[in-house]
């Protein structure tokens, strides 16, 4: 079996081509869509010279570019450097020259930023219009093939936040990956007809694996949020019927705090899994005007990923005391 993580979706693209994979408020592709559009932006990343093992940037917001760009890479057999949307010059710059890049693909509204690093590095720059892009992506000739890898070689190169020296890049292989997304799926027993809420960004490891990996890998449905916002969340939990919802502490607090908490339903909601911070119990709790609202199936989770790593380490479960009755897994 190729361990290449493009086989994710390109398998479940094969079992659901006309389920939802990805959706953005009123925008929605069916697997055989986005797989598709996968297999253009490696024809087009191949005809910038781009081959296999090369390193390229994406710098995009949670838009359904950034899954079209990060499986065409991996497609080539390429490896993929996520970026914050938000890095200035010089950190791009860093980025760029440590991992020598030779293409970095960005967001339109962030392309300042990106514009004089690639200069300077050498970086061919790829800008993401969300209209103009599709138009040339569309035009590039399609690669059906996705590349044999080895199960240890370089799928993605995550950096760390720097924040005791330079930001340093941890290579993640593709079974590393492959291997936690099958870890995830023992804990949380995802299936196709889940609704993931994707408000975590994909440019780091909890967004990317916990939720965007095990999506493709189970054929589920990644609706997103390109900036979290406590009252858009709770519209899309109710539109969409969102079945399992990834956050950080932060976020669940801003949602239980919110003067939204009571006004929509949320009843569809059967797991809640939180990361990268120790949540704390009242925020695994519901507040007494939301709980008449929330499903008394649902289930709280906690761990605490390692931002450079694959995220998903040790588990231990513990009874929660909640008005829903949840149960509660604490990391280790």
């Amino acid at each position: 079996m190729n361990p290449n993580l493009a086989t994710l979706l390109q398998n479940s693209a094969e079992k659901f081509s006309e389920r939802t994979a990805i959706r953005l408020d009123d925008t929605a592709l069916p697997y055989a869509m986005l797989n598709g559009a996968t297999m253009h932006v490696a024809g087009l990343l191949a005809s910038k010279g781009v081959k296999q093992g090369d390193r390229i940037g994406v710098m995009l917001p949670n838009v359904p570019h950034f899954p079209m760009v990060y499986y065409g890479v991996l497609r080539l057999g390429a490896i993929v450097v996520p970026m914050n949307v938000l890095l200035t010059g010089r950190e791009i710059k860093h980025y760029m020259s440590d991992s020598g890049a030779k293409v970095l693909v960005v967001w339109n509204d962030f392309a300042p930023e990106a514009e004089a690093a690639c200069e300077e590095t050498g970086t061919e720059l790829i800008k993401v219009d969300p209209v103009e892009f599709m138009d040339v992506v569309g035009k590039a000739d399609p690669i059906k093939e996705i590349a044999e890898v080895e199960p240890d070689d370089t799928a993605v190169i995550l950096y760390t936040s720097g924040t005791t020296g330079t930001p340093k890049g941890a290579e993640l292989t593709h079974q590393n990956i492959r291997s936690n997304v099958e870890s995830i799926l023992g804990l949380f027993g995802p299936t196709e007809e889940d609704v993931v809420f994707g408000g975590l960004p994909l440019f780091h490891i909890f967004g990317q694996t916990v939720s965007m990996n095990m999506v493709a890998k189970v054929g589920a449905e990644l609706t997103l949020l390109p900036r979290f916002d406590p009252e858009k969340t709770f519209e899309i939990i109710q539109r969409d019927k969102v079945t399992i919802f990834m956050g950080v502490p932060t976020m669940y607090a801003a949602l239980l705090h919110s003067a939204y908490s009571g006004d929509h339903d949320v009843s569809s909601l059967r797991l809640c899994v939180s990361g990268g911070a120790a949540l704390p119990a009242r925020s695994s709790r519901p507040s007494r005007r939301s709980s008449d609202r929330r499903s008394s199936r649902a289930t709280a989770s906690r761990k605490r990923p390692r931002s450079p790593a694959s995220p998903v380490s040790t588990w231990s479960a513990s009874p929660a005391r909640s008005a829903c009755r949840s149960r509660m897994w604490n990391s280790a």
